[in-house]
């Protein structure tokens, strides 16, 4: 299987450095690296060879599973087209970004994710290793986008462009992302072997340049360099870091336990499963995403995972990235919202503690069809998406309880399309205040709203104005608002709010004490 990650990485390597060249040639309207392009081409097409004659070796020594081999038959059928594509390139008759789009989300993309499957099954593979070798992938292929992206700054002289500006720095923040990821799994060894990547000289260079972004995008410093420097600057940086993933993979496979029986490992894993997550393994445990799982699959489920503190205002992922990880939310609130192409965007879920977020991207392995936000700071438990899918082919219970996360959140959807319709938007307040009463308990008086009350506003489908002229309406009724805290008259104020999606939630339903059911028994 090493060979196989081998082979692989070096093709991803090369397709990367492909995609760069192409950026380079297209933004100087081909001007520029013509003959560099070329003969990157006839580079990823010695790796393309090298890789299908490793298929062939490995279908008849089993080495892969037929699942792998089956997914990497699928992706030679598109690399197969790739002398068409270059065409075009050549021809100039794409653009940057949709030829950035097709390397990174059907060539690039699929391969790192079957490359991380493959790694899952290698024998003895150690859980942690394999999740910090995915981080280090999504990080390579971070920087190779940067690589990508960021020629049209030094070519064009673009970093004055907000919005060209800002993608370029979210991309940096990613990087920054994975490569904590990657560091927080690593063991002393591999720290050091990428440690020394970010001491040399390039990377270092690039880092300066960074901070000059960040800070004065429209510096002369930024183009003390030429375009072909630069170029050659971070390549040298990828380059580096390709060492350090070969190397990487010589670390998946953990020492033999053979002198351990499951039941010692079953032990280990839940003690460091419960040092991992501290206070929140029991919450995890109680996740409906993780119900009626024995305890040994959810611990080695569980092994792959990790929690990831998010302040307010981070991007989590934006529409059109391919999922590649499940996430939890253990504490705090994160915004799920579509973009216009006029700037504005329209929020479609605020979700919570024990939500999971577009599983439904990871079950079936597309790319995410909305952007998340931490609308609060927030604590989530981050888990690999290959490991989900894999996971999900040999454990019906996973599965299940997926697909029912999936039709809650669909008919979660259905019944906010009605309200947004249908309730006045008065009804629509009540209601969210008296979800939020039953959420923390039904045991005070005092709501206290849990983010900006912009936020809320968008979320009920109303403009700020709006929300606020409701509230003022609310005081007249003697509800007492001061800042982000609602101080209702009684305890069952909003009862006439209650509808099938909170009266769950509610201790008094179906009692004497309900004011709604003792009206329908009247």
């Amino acid at each position: 299987m090493r060979e196989a990650l081998y082979k692989s990485g070096d093709l991803v390597h090369t397709l990367q450095k492909e995609r760069g060249c192409i950026s380079m040639f297209l933004c100087s309207e081909g001007k520029l690296f013509a003959k560099r392009m070329t003969a990157q081409f006839a580079v990823t097409d010695s790796a393309l060879k090298s890789l299908a004659e490793g298929l062939e070796r490995w279908a008849y020594t089993q080495e892969l599973k037929p699942a792998q081999i089956e997914k990497l038959k699928t992706l030679s059928v598109l690399y197969e087209e790739l002398p068409e594509f270059r065409k075009t390139v050549y021809a100039q008759k794409i653009t940057p970004s949709h030829m950035i789009d097709h390397y990174s989300h059907q060539l690039i993309g699929p391969l790192i994710q079957t490359m991380v499957e493959i790694a899952l099954f290698m024998q003895g593979h150690d859980p942690t290793f394999v999740s910090a070798y995915n981080a280090f992938l999504q990080w390579k292929e971070r920087v190779g986008l940067e690589r990508a992206i960021t020629v049209r700054g030094y070519v064009k002289y673009s970093f004055h462009n907000t919005e060209f500006l800002e993608r370029v720095l979210f991309l940096l923040s990613e990087q920054g992302n994975y490569r904590k990821t990657f560091l927080a799994l690593a063991n002393d060894e591999q720290k050091k072997l990428v440690q020394k990547v970010l001491n040399g000289e390039a990377s270092t260079k690039l880092k300066k340049l960074h901070e000059k972004l960040a800070q004065s995008p429209e510096s002369a410093e930024l183009f003390e360099i030429t375009p072909e420097t630069w170029f050659d600057m971070i390549t040298a940086k990828i380059d580096a870091l390709q060492t350090v993933e070969k190397k990487l993979v010589d670390t998946l496979a953990m020492k033999s336990r053979d002198a351990c029986d499951d039941a010692d490992i079953t032990a280990t894993k839940e003690h460091e499963i419960k040092k991992t997550f501290g206070d929140y393994s029991y919450l995890i445990n109680a996740l409906q995403i993780f119900a009626d799982l024995s305890p040994k699959n959810l611990n080695s489920l569980l092994g792959y995972g990790q929690i990831r503190e998010f302040n307010k205002g981070k991007i989590l992922f934006l529409e059109g990235e391919h999922a590649n990880r499940l996430y939890i939310i253990l504490n705090g609130w994160v915004k799920i919202f579509k973009g216009t192409s006029a700037g504005d965007e329209t929020i479609l879920q605020m979700l919570s503690s024990g939500d999971s977020i577009m599983e439904s991207a990871v079950f079936l392995n597309t790319s995410f069809p909305v952007s998340a936000q931490i609308a609060e700071d927030a604590t989530l438990l981050s888990m690999p998406a290959p490991v989900i899918r894999e996971q999900i082919k040999s454990n019906n219970e996973l599965a299940l309880n997926l697909l029912t996360s999936m039709s809650h959140r669909s008919q979660g959807l259905i019944r906010q399309i009605e309200d947004a319709r249908l309730k006045s938007v008065d009804e629509r307040i009540g209601w969210f205040l008296l979800r939020l009463l039953l959420v923390q308990g039904f045991n005070s008086r005092s709501v206290k709203l849990p983010y900006d009350k912009s936020l809320i506003a968008s979320y009920l489908d109303m403009k700020r104005e709006t929300f606020s002229r409701s509230l003022q309406r609310l005081k007249a009724k003697g509800f007492k608002i001061e800042n982000d805290t609602i101080t209702i008259p009684g305890l069952k104020s909003l009862c006439g709010f209650c509808d099938s999606d909170t009266e769950h939630l509610c201790p008094l339903h179906g009692t004497a004490d309900c004011p709604e059911c003792r009206l329908e028994q009247e």
